[in-house]
């Protein structure tokens, strides 16, 4: 698997979002919060989406900044998570803190968020 965040990996549908929002289940590593839900296998392994608070946040430059800082997070320590031939998983990432962090502190939170997911995954498989 190569360290790229390409449009297949990328959740952009409304009735996605929602339905994660109503069925997921929630990890929390400040700055970061997850909802996911492992779904029955589709034609994608792993689709995620990130979300930075337009409340917390007024200016889009910034929040394109910590949505960067998120993705690359993610995109550089993905292959934490493993992937099963019969589950796929659809994924927010929420920025919830209302100040800017350091990368160092955002990739941190993010580890310790897909190790958890892969123990989810482990307890689903089981």
């Amino acid at each position: 698997m190569k360290l790229t965040f390409g449009k297949n990996e990328k959740l952009k549908s409304r009735k996605a979002f929602d339905e994660l929002f109503s069925d997921g289940k929630t990890f929390v590593s400040h700055p970061i919060r997850f909802v996911y839900k492992i779904k029955p296998k589709e034609e994608y392994d792993i689709r995620v989406g990130v979300s930075v608070s337009k409340r917390k946040f007024k200016h889009a430059v910034d929040r394109n900044l910590l949505k960067r800082r998120v993705k690359e997070a993610y995109r550089l320590n993905k292959l934490l998570i493993q992937t099963s031939d019969q589950y796929s998983i659809d994924m927010v990432m929420i920025y919830t803190s209302s100040k800017h962090q350091p990368f160092e502190v955002i990739e941190n939170s993010v580890k310790i968020l897909l190790e958890k997911l892969n123990e989810a995954i482990q307890t689903k498989k089981d």
